[in-house]
């Protein structure tokens, strides 16, 4: 509850030029002055900002005579001291207020103008008073005064080495004379008065015996009047707590008791609000104990012990315990260095043993923090640490600053669900929401990467789109920095430091009272209202509280003006002004207030609650009344002991049910010194009666209720939180639906009427909660971490530099277990329903596993009652079963894991469930399970089925895993045994790693102890031989094995490569079988994320597939597919008539194409600017051009050349023959850019593959000329009449596709393609006509060298090179650099590797073209060469 930020500040509170040693420091009672004492000067301190005052310097003969300065203890008017010395004297001191009102601080501006201030934050406009110091008497007595404590405005209790207590009246110090010796006035014997042990009186006859040695005293005192005692440490280190029954304190009215188990004592401190006695031990524990109200006795509450980051025995006695001022925080520190913070009952909240001072500071013999005394400043703000070494030059005063939650002064902020921290003069918010919550309602967008917010919302999650109903549970995924809110220098210069701090519900208002007045923060407009009357601001003194209502801040005051007790409500939309304010005067000054809907709960000073009703009249005013008041004076001591309280609906099983989650409140719980009392009202009273308090747990420090929840499991839920006795939670038990509502009806009420209707359970919390989020079942809280900037001694920063940061913990788990521990199974289940949502519920599942798992695996005794077959039957009954059992043994040591799965089942049954719930991710983790469980060969066996799976899923990733996860395994642990039956640890432990070695495996060993049965057993049951299979099994045959090493148990490297090789090749055969799917499927954006993520060799694979799975028969079909599969309008509406009838009818193809493969090259037709090489010899003349211009034609008509090589050029194409432009040729490209990228990388992947089918469709889906054309005259130059014939069938099928409906989105591009479609039919003939006539003048002489795909003859030159003869039959004969230029081309994407195919060991010739197929039969070719002609 109290955090440290920064570093501790090293302060000088000595004399003016003088660097001398502080004894002790003491603050008064409002804690705005401050008392340094030194050996021989007594400093008065302002507290902030911390300056001097008042000096008073001992002469020398009083230091001779009364040595130096020890203890100073204040007055509570802050008007004088008691400084108590070495030699037991007591010093009194007056302090003197300067009646004229002006301060010390005489604030004047220089005459220059320049050095003028301009600003307001350069003036202190705090009137520091000035005061005088003055020794009034010095008090000796007849012993020596070993410690002094006051216990009332008027009295002072000392004591002394002889055992007593005397009660002395600060009045009679005043005025009596200097040097006075006191008679022994109101002495009290300790030896005299009785002591109880464990709150049992001694024995009669010990009575006579005094409890106490002859020499003990009281060395340590600490008075409370809440408990009407003293808590005391003895010289011969015993502990007592000393108690009167009036506060006369005489000796035949005080009994005392002594402290149970506490034998060696060091120092002691009381907690006022909390009626707690803290007690020191040399043991370095300190142990806290409670006053029972039934015996008046002591009560052990808790043990503070540090265990964390310190070694046994090293941090000494205990030296001083100091509460902070609000009784919620202890500071305690060691004889051997060390601070730590404590909450109320038992949590650690910081300790400076676990902070970073370098690796040059020992913190067990030197630690840099060895205190002796500890005083808390203003609110508990500041800490003030003495150093037990002065050093020289420089003050032993350190001073830590701290921020508190807002829980600790103003406990109705449980309600709010944001981390609100208050220091003296800024606030600590962390609101992960604040932007959504400012904002909400507007739209806009957090761009990321780069984004601007002038884009707009893209759906691809490149901009966040503002909620319009914003959601607390965001808080848990935002960051965890911390917004700062500095007070305005106009209000805090005169009413530090912060007292009170409230946010409302929604996170967008703040308001802070400090001093005197109040100020509010918006968060929407990022302003601070603050009153523009100053002087009403300065007339009224907030006290018992602060909330926010409905806009309207409310809180308790004390009018200054007026001098009475008064309830305020400010609008936060109107301007601080009491014209805008409604004033409601009570009786009593407000001690706390807290609101439940629409109903005010106050406590004031006389004991008495109030309940108002609230309503708003309008927007600016409220209106606010009485309900009813009960008296709760019967339930405490003081009306002060009440930490907080609260109206709700809750009730207890003793009450009616009525209506749950009405907006009358039925009950008030109070918190009284940890205790939680639940107030009642009797059935047919509207008031309810204290004397059906009911007590429902102890040692509380806060507490929060879940009444605001809806249609929740944890609805109308009691949360107490105890320090160290961990969190604890009031559940509702409800019955089964149905039988509720058969309850409801009245019927089958008595089955279950024997039922409790809640129950208390409680678990274990690492951090402080300040938070509890309950629909997110989570609670939010701060842990202090410390970071070193410097690590030079003699630095200002050489100490740690304290930070905060903000820590969740999720706690559904925790009741879950509780509740089926206590077979609650069905209340359980319904809670975890209603969390399915949550996306850390499958976390909060295996946090359950875990922990249970962890419990009875490590348990070395036995469990009867095991609670992991409940903790699965419940996982079992949600659909991440199979995800939570993985996820935790992935994270549990593998020793655990025949354990869980003798209870979870076998490994490999939940993989087969993976797969039928189609749980990819999940059945990969299970792999690495089986990988140590089973053998090598099942894990491979799995990961291939898996890898099937995943590949026909499309799941890439997980694909790329897996093949990492099969090249992993090694292939000489494939036939490696290993134990697939799962043992039960709790029966059959699993031996150690080292116990074949600590046995000894030699069987003369066991005939010694065994006798000749041993000698009877075969050594292969006995010992497992460790030679591998093969070896195993030549020896067992009499045949050595040949090795190629020496090492006995090594395969050879000639297997090992071989193996790994076989591997690789059943992986690429499952990615060829996958893909050849793909392709066949034409899933051709499949095929690219395959090769992409798995590194597959696609244009190797393509080239090889050439003429199988990559041939098409149906074109428009394919291209239909790949619209679907890109969800691209369709290509091919409903067929209507056209303008094109006669044109599709010329188109039809006249003769069906060849479904034989074919000679297809592999090359690469890419030209720098982008368009097809054309030979200059084929280009028409412009003559030629007008000849045909002139022609009446209805088809594009070539004049037919005589070269066997052509090309074409669309630009002229339509240039030629003025084809008019229609609108789908001027329509915009319908493909989005990065699909486009995409398809235009798979086309040039095809064509790099030769795969002529597929990259003439995409080509048409881009509608891209230039790749046709470069695909055409490839065709042509390929010299392959199957080829061209097919691409030709390709063409007019989809003309005539495109032509048969008329809102085709290609008509108007595949009018542009009607030209190759002509030049590959005149190719075709003029091929077809020299296949023939060679074929005719030949004869037998074509079995010396026909082309498979053309049927042309050829021959091989003198360097080795193909020459077709039809370009001697031509007339055009390529030169040999034209053949060389051509052989270049083709071959310059040919590096096809596919597996040591037939292309290396077929023994064809090196300068022979790469795509070159196999020959086929002569005949066959003769045949195919008339066939097509």
């Amino acid at each position: 509850m109290y955090y440290p930020v920064g570093w501790p500040k090293r302060v000088d509170l000595a004399m003016p030029g003088e660097s001398a040693s502080i004894r002790h420091i003491g603050c008064d009672a409002v804690k705005i002055l401050v008392a340094a004492v030194g050996d021989d000067f007594l400093g008065i301190w302002y507290a902030n900002p911390l300056i001097p005052i008042a000096y008073f310097r001992r002469t020398e003969e009083s230091l001779r005579q009364y040595g130096a300065n020890q203890l100073i203890v204040w007055k509570p008017d802050s008007r004088q001291l008691a400084l108590l010395t070495a030699s037991g004297a007591l010093l009194l001191y007056q302090l003197d207020f300067d009646a004229n009102g002006s301060g010390i601080l005489q604030q004047v501006d220089p005459p220059a103008a320049s050095l003028k201030r301009d600003s307001a934050e350069l003036f202190i406009k705090e009137n520091i008073p000035r005061l005088s110091l003055r020794e009034l008497c010095s008090v000796t007595l007849g012993s020596v005064i070993t410690t002094v404590c006051c216990i009332s405005l008027s009295e002072l209790l000392l004591a002394t080495q002889s055992c007593e207590l005397l009660r002395l009246q600060w009045t009679e110090l005043e005025h009596a004379e200097n040097d006075l010796e006191l008679p022994a006035l109101s002495a009290i014997k300790l030896r005299d008065i009785p002591f109880y042990v464990q709150q049992q009186p001694q024995q009669s006859s010990a009575r006579n015996v005094p409890p106490l040695s002859m020499d003990s005293y009281v060395a340590s005192l600490e008075y409370s009047p809440f408990i009407g005692g003293c808590a005391a440490v003895f010289s011969d280190q015993r502990a007592a707590f000393l108690i009167a029954n009036h506060l006369r304190f005489e000796t035949d009215h005080m009994h005392g008791f002594w402290v149970p188990d506490v034998e060696d004592a060091s120092v002691c401190s009381v907690n006022h609000k909390f009626r707690l006695l803290a007690y020191g031990q040399e043991s370095s524990a300190v142990n806290v104990y409670a006053i029972d109200d039934a015996t008046g006795g002591l009560e052990f509450s808790h043990r503070l012990m540090l265990t964390e980051n310190v070694l046994p025995d090293s941090l000494g006695s205990v030296n001083e315990l100091k509460w902070s001022p609000d009784g919620c925080v202890l500071a305690v520190s060691w004889k051997n260095g060390g601070l730590s913070l404590w909450s109320t009952f038992g949590a650690l909240l910081m300790s400076t043993l676990s902070w970073d001072f370098g690796l040059n500071v020992d913190l067990v013999r030197q630690n840099p923090l060895k205190l002796r005394r500890l005083e808390w400043s203003t609110e508990g703000y500041q800490l003030f640490m003495l150093k037990q070494e002065p050093e020289k030059y420089k003050s032993n005063v350190l001073q830590l600053q701290f921020v508190k939650s807002v829980l600790s002064m103003n406990p109705c902020m449980t309600t709010s669900p944001h981390i609100l921290l208050q220091g003296d003069d800024c606030l600590y918010l962390n609101q992960g929401n604040n932007l959504e919550l400012t904002y909400a309602g507007s739209h806009g967008t957090f761009p990321s990467s780069g984004v601007g917010s002038d884009e707009g919302i893209s759906g691809d999650g490149d901009c966040l789109e503002l909620k319009q109903s914003p959601h607390t549970g965001s808080i848990l995924t935002e960051s965890k920095y911390w917004t700062v809110l500095q007070l305005p220098l106009n209000y805090a210069a005169t009413n530090w430091p912060i007292r009170y701090a409230a946010i409302d519900p929604d996170g967008l208002h703040l308001a802070v009272a400090g001093r005197t007045g109040l100020a509010h923060y918006s968060l929407v407009t990022r302003r601070w209202k603050l009153f523009g009357n100053e002087s009403q601001e300065k007339d009224f003194v907030v006290s018992g509280g602060l909330l926010w209502w409905h806009g309207f801040i409310v809180m308790g005051c004390y009018s200054l003006l007026d001098r009475t007790d008064e309830l305020r409500c400010y609008p936060a939309d109107c301007k601080l002004d009491n014209q805008y304010g409604h004033k409601l005067q009570v009786r009593a000054p407000v001690i706390s207030l807290n609101s439940f809907r629409h109903q005010l709960i106050v406590l004031t000073a006389d004991g008495i609650v109030s309940l108002f009703n609230m309503s708003k009249k309008s927007a600016y005013a409220l209106d606010i009344e009485c309900a009813y008041e009960l008296d709760v004076k019967s339930i405490c001591i003081h009306p002060a002991c009440i930490v907080s309280l609260t109206v709700t609906n809750l009730k207890n099983e003793l009450k009616p049910q009525g209506q749950l989650g009405g907006d009358q409140a039925e009950t008030i719980i109070v918190n009284v010194c940890g205790r939680i009392l639940m107030i009642q009202r009797d059935a047919g009273e509207q008031v309810p009666n204290t004397l059906l308090a009911t007590c429902l747990a102890s040692c509380v420090e806060v507490f929060w209720l879940s009444h605001s929840l809806e249609r929740c499991a944890m609805r109308d839920c009691l949360w107490l939180y105890s320090g160290a006795h961990g969190m604890r939670v009031w559940l509702p038990i409800l019955p089964p639906g149905r039988e509720r509502r058969e309850g409801e009806h009245g019927g089958a009420q008595r089955l279950h009427s024997f039922m409790s209707k809640r129950i208390m359970l409680s678990f274990p919390l690492k951090l402080y909660p300040l938070v509890v989020l309950f629909d997110n079942v989570i609670v939010l809280g701060v842990e202090n971490e410390s970071t070193l900037y410097a690590n030079e001694q003699g630095s200002h920063f050489s100490l740690p530099f304290a930070v905060m940061e903000r820590k969740s913990q999720i706690y559904l788990h925790k009741v879950l277990r509780q509740l089926i521990k206590r077979n609650l199974g069905y209340s359980a289940w319904e809670m975890a329903q209603s969390c399915c949502s949550l996306p850390y519920f499958p976390h909060a599942l295996e946090l359950l596993l875990h922990e249970v798992l962890e419990e009875e695996a490590t348990s070395k005794q036995p469990i009867p009652d095991a609670q992991l077959p409940s903790i699965l039957d419940f996982i079992r009954e949600f659909p991440v079963y199979l995800e939570t059992i993985v996820q935790c043994a992935r994270k549990t040591e593998i020793a655990l894991w025949p354990y869980l799965f003798s209870m979870a089942g076998k490994p490999k049954d939940l993989f087969q469930m993976c797969l039928q719930s189609e749980q990819l991710d999940t059945a990969a983790s299970y792999l690495i399970i089986l990988q140590n469980l089973e053998p090598s060969v099942v894990s491979k066996q799995y990961a291939t089925m898996l890898l099937d799976i995943a590949l026909q899923q499309r799941k890439w990733e997980l694909a790329k895993d897996l093949i990492r996860f099969l090249k992993a395994i090694d292939p000489n642990e494939i036939d490696s045994p290993r134990s697939s039956m799962v043992v039960n640890v709790k029966i059959a432990p699993p031996p150690q790693v080292n116990t074949q070695q600590q046995v000894n495996q030699n069987a003369d060993a066991f005939n010694m102890v065994l006798g000749p049965i041993a000698r009877e057993r075969s050594f292969s049951t006995t010992v497992t031989s460790n030679l591998p299979k093969d070896k195993q099994a030549s020896a067992a045959s009499g045949v050595a094995p040949v090795t190629e090493s020496s090492s006995s148990g090594a395969p050879s490297v000639v297997r090992r490569r071989s193996t790994k090789q076989r591997e690789t090749f059943c992986i690429d055969l499952i990615l060829q079988r996958h893909a050849r799917q793909l392709l066949q499927n034409h899933k051709l954006m499949d095929l690219g994320y395959m090769c992409a993520y798995l590194d597959f060799h696609l244009v190797s694979w393509l080239s090889q597939e050439s003429e199988r799975a990559a041939k098409l028969d149906d074109f428009a079909g394919a291209l239909q597919v790949l619209h679907e599969e890109l969800e691209l309008p369709t290509p091919f509406p409903t067929p209507a008539k056209d303008d094109f009838a006669q044109l599709r009818g010329s188109l039809r193809p006249t003769g069906g194409g060849s479904s034989q493969t074919s000679e297809s090259g592999y090359f690469s037709l890419a030209t720098p600017n982008g368009a097809a090489t054309q030979s200059p010899q084929l280009q028409p003349s412009i003559r030629e051009e007008e000849e045909e211009l002139q022609q009446p034609i209805s088809l594009p008509i070539l004049k037919t050349r005589s070269g066997s090589q052509l090309s074409f050029d669309n630009f002229r194409y339509r240039r030629l023959y003025s084809l008019p432009a229609s609108e789908d040729d001027l329509a915009v490209d319908m493909l989005p850019q990065k699909l486009s990228i995409k398809l235009r990388y798979l086309l040039q992947l095809f064509i790099e593959a030769n795969c002529t089918d597929y990259a003439l469709v995409l080509s048409i889906l881009l509608q891209d000329a230039a790749s046709i054309s470069r695909i055409v005259n490839g065709i042509i130059r390929s010299e392959s009449v199957h080829t061209c014939r097919r691409t030709e069938s390709a063409l007019k099928q989809l003309s005539q596709s495109t032509f048969e409906h008329s809102g085709s989105l290609y008509r108007g591009f595949v009018l542009t393609l009607q030209p190759h479609v002509y030049l590959l039919e005149q190719y075709i003939q003029s091929l077809g006509d020299a296949t023939c006539s060679q074929l005719q003048d030949a004869g037998p002489a074509t079995e010396q060298g026909v082309d498979v795909s053309t049927g042309l003859q050829g021959q091989q030159n003198e360097e080795g090179e193909f020459v077709p003869n039809s370009q001697q039959a031509n007339g055009n004969q390529w030169t040999m650099a034209d053949l060389n230029t051509n052989h270049h081309r083709l071959t310059r994407h040919a590096s096809l590797e596919s597996n040591g195919n037939a292309a290396v060991a077929s023994g064809s010739s090196a300068h022979s073209t790469p795509t070159q197929p196999q020959l086929l039969p002569q005949n066959s070719r003769e045949r195919e060469g008339c066939r097509l002609m």
